[in-house]
């Protein structure tokens, strides 16, 4: 899926390139437009990976400033960040258990959305409610 955030560093990445090999060229020619460019192509990755960061760290800040009741709360409305208000509520000694029937929820809903982000969710919260989790065989070397 490709999401806001990939399409900035994507133009960050390809712009930075653009404009790092035209400055070599238009400063010292083709030799410093082929090494600017590459240079240019990972420094403008990195600035344009820059909104991804501060959405990440915005988000880390406010799950752990808001309360095991609030977080709960936000499962029904953010499935789409299921995951993350699982690994909070874990972290602060929720038991894992308690959301088994939530995930089951949106790996059975008919909605499309909710479908998806519940096998996200299960695959790293629940893998034995997917179907194609792999069953263990019976360990007989006894």
């Amino acid at each position: 899926m490709l999401t806001i955030f990939d399409l900035l560093q994507g133009v960050g990445a390809f712009g930075g390139a653009l404009l790092a090999g035209r400055f070599g060229y238009d400063s010292f020619g083709w030799p410093a437009a082929v090494v600017a460019a590459p240079l240019g192509f990972v420094a403008g990755g990195y600035i344009g990976n820059l909104p991804w960061v501060a959405a990440g760290t915005w988000m880390r800040h406010d799950l752990k400033r808001s309360s095991n009741d609030k977080l709960k709360q936000r499962l029904e409305r953010e499935y789409f960040v299921a995951h993350l208000l699982i690994a909070e509520l874990v972290s602060r000694g929720e038991p894992l258990e308690q959301f088994r029937s939530y995930v089951g929820e949106l790996l059975h809903s008919d909605d499309s959305s909710r479908h998806h982000f519940g096998e996200q969710t299960a695959r790293i919260w629940f893998p034995d409610l997917l179907p194609s989790a792999p069953v263990a065989a019976p360990d007989n070397s006894q």
